[in-house]
């Protein structure tokens, strides 16, 4: 790992009318790092991530990807840039087989037969070789989320920026994510969105845990998960009596 900053933001602020929803976040992310992004329902993180993906642009603040400011860029440009992008709900092609939707990420980068090779490795390395041919309409949400994954890998992109990955998997799904999470953090840096602690146990080392829009604590995740006052925002007050 380095300590070059990959991803910056600076006084990200998103406001919806009178609501501020991101308030004046500065987030730094080293290249090759792994990080997972807590907190409770409306704390500002999936907001925070539709700016980081261009589905949003902010009101105020600066976003930086790899020295060059993309703030208020569209998803297909920052896509372009080298950002792989899953979001909660699988952006598949629904009337082609797992195979074509990989192979078609593959392609942006790559002529036919590299492209048909770097296929046939992701699918592998993600464990759905075996849906190869079904039609991705047709798979469970799990099985979805892992085509999306492939696609996302396909594009051998510098960041990936996931969105509650581990959302409707099974256990056997939910651990082969993480391990692809895990090796894809060898070769690009990596921001996970997600609600899942047993999921975040499997992979997390350093967390930001967002509260009302705001950046509460960044620790490692023993620490964090040791907080009182994490367990607070999480629990409210039952934290204290589950701790006691």
């Amino acid at each position: 790992m380095t300590t070059e900053h990959i991803l910056t933001t600076r006084g990200l602020t998103m406001r919806f009318g009178g609501v501020t929803a991101v308030d004046n976040v500065d987030f730094n992310l080293r290249d090759g790092e792994l990080r997972c992004l807590l907190g409770p329902n409306g704390a500002g993180k999936s907001t925070f991530f539709k700016c980081l993906t261009g589905q949003l642009t902010p009101t105020e603040g600066k976003i930086t990807f790899a020295g060059q400011d993309v703030t208020g860029a569209l998803t297909h440009q920052i896509v372009n840039l080298g950002v792989g992008i899953k979001t909660q709900v699988p952006n598949v092609f629904d009337g082609i087989s797992a195979y074509e939707n990989v192979r078609l990420s593959a392609r942006r980068k790559h002529l036919a037969p590299m492209a048909r090779e770097l296929t046939h490795t992701t699918l592998e390395r993600c464990g759905i070789t075996h849906l190869a041919k079904r039609e991705v309409g047709l798979l469970s949400h799990g099985q979805r989320q892992l085509v999306e994954l492939a696609m996302v890998l396909a594009g051998e992109p510098k960041l990936i920026l996931l969105d509650e990955p581990a959302a409707g998997m099974t256990g056997d799904e939910r651990d082969r994510l993480a391990q692809l999470v895990l090796e894809s953090a060898r070769s690009a840096a990596v921001v996970v969105v997600e609600h899942d602690m047993a999921f975040i146990r499997q992979i997390a080392k350093f967390v930001t845990v967002f509260n009302r829009g705001a950046i509460f604590r960044e620790a490692m995740i023993d620490d964090i998960m040791q907080d009182r006052e994490v367990q607070e925002i999480y629990l409210g007050k039952q934290a204290n009596v589950a701790a006691a």
